[in-house]
């Protein structure tokens, strides 16, 4: 018997980039998307910038698909709901208001969820954290010119909102705990770079520091204390320090996890009617190991290769993470990945900010960032993909044409 319906669970990139898929590849069964948010699949980089610069913005740009899309190619939406169970011996998934939605096959795209922190008055009302459009409309609320903002966590989405802060007239102290921001992303150079950037443009850091705790007066925080005994005076706080998996359905399921749902390169879970894409998916490296990548081109990518995999297509899905990040007039881009000992060589000038960097381990190309030159991040993609070997010579001559070295060889 054939696959009749599929259920995703979750109506986030991921899970709107796969039920497009599935219909783009024929299937013409029931196509059921679950989601807990009450808007349809949007996307979410712009939750950090444009969403932050124009609070009135209903953020009808960023989705998917229009909602006629859904409704001409059947999907069946169920939004502002959540999956409570999943019942793999009768092929049923448990809504929270007690509908059973029966599948076939299920999708789980369920993402993560911001880590909260841990200490007094993290639950105060000015303290933030961005994970969804509703979170970035609260957020806009408090950044208003003039301000005092607490940025704690650098990573992107940190780095990102400090920039968006700064531009709306925010005086923004940032607080991260290891030497600089994005450092395990970009590497400790190229972090030290960044973060200089963000001081030039008027950015409070304190790398190196944490957050002990927060003083807050009428349900709000005023001021953020240091692990060092410092106090920030504050108006609002944004907490950027990761996302936890959400991975309790599979858990309740019995399908194995590990900091993620653990898939195959075919997106499969331990279960055989049952796949995992997007933050969520624990999957193989492209450089050996496993990770779990959290970007949006991985959440697109793997959901139209778990899309192809249900219904029975060749898929074999393992690339290297590539991300991008727009902060104040920097377009910065990274795919592959650092080795500790890899070796940098540098295209252009750092202090111009329209440079490019390779990253070669062996004398292979292993990583690839670019700040305001996108054209090389095209090509760098290809070589980091290809593990293509190329001299130091080749990759810092700025008279070398990088597409040379995607020609065949003679």
């Amino acid at each position: 018997m054939g696959i009749r319906s599929i259920a995703v669970i979750g109506a986030n990139l991921a899970g709107g980039r796969a039920v497009e898929a599935l219909r783009q590849s024929g299937f013409d069964g029931q196509i059921v998307l679950i989601g807990e948010e009450p808007w349809r699949p949007y996307e979410r980089p712009p939750l950090s910038k444009e969403m932050l610069w124009d609070p009135s913005n209903t953020a009808d740009n960023f989705f998917l698909q229009d909602d006629s899309w859904y409704a001409d190619n059947k999907i069946d939406l169920h939004l502002g709901m959540r999956a409570e169970a999943l019942d793999l011996a009768s092929g049923e998934v448990s809504l929270s208001d007690g509908r059973l939605i029966p599948a076939d096959r299920i999708l789980l795209a369920t993402g993560g969820s911001a880590r909260k922190l841990n200490i007094r008055g993290a639950d105060a009302a000015n303290v933030h954290y961005l994970r969804t459009r509703d979170d970035a409309v609260r957020m806009a609320a408090d950044l208003v010119d003039g301000a005092r903002i607490v940025v704690v966590g650098m990573g992107v989405i940190g780095a990102e909102v400090a920039a968006s802060a700064t531009k709306l007239g925010c005086k923004v102290t940032a607080i991260e705990p290891l030497a600089g921001p994005m450092i395990r992303s970009l590497g400790p150079q190229f972090s030290q770079w960044l973060g200089e950037e963000h001081r030039n443009r008027g950015v409070d850091t304190r790398f190196g520091r944490g957050v002990s705790g927060m003083r807050v007066v009428d349900g709000r925080v005023s001021e953020v204390e240091l692990d060092d005994g410092s106090l920030v005076a504050c108006d609002g706080v944004v907490v950027g320090v990761g996302i936890a998996p959400e991975v309790g359905l599979a858990k309740g399921a019995g399908i194995a996890t590990d900091n993620g749902i653990v898939v195959n390169r075919e997106c499969r879970t331990s279960h055989p009617n049952v796949f995992a894409a997007g933050d969520v998916a624990q999957q193989e490296s492209f450089f050996g190991g496993r990770i779990r990548h959290e970007t949006y081109q991985n959440a697109a990518e793997q959901a139209d290769a778990a899309a192809l995999a249900m219904l029975g297509h060749e898929s074999d899905y393992c690339r290297p993470a590539w991300f991008w990040s727009d902060q104040f007039d920097l377009n910065i881009q990274f795919c592959g990945h650092i080795p500790v000992d890899a070796e940098v060589t540098v295209r252009g000038q750092i202090e111009s900010n329209a440079f490019a960097a390779f990253f070669r381990f062996d004398d292979v190309i292993v990583g690839a960032l670019t700040v305001n030159r996108p054209a090389e991040m095209s090509i760098g993609k290809r070589l980091v993909e290809r593990r293509h070997h190329a001299s130091a010579d080749q990759l810092g001559d700025p008279d070398f044409s990088l597409r040379e070295l995607l020609k065949p060889a003679r």
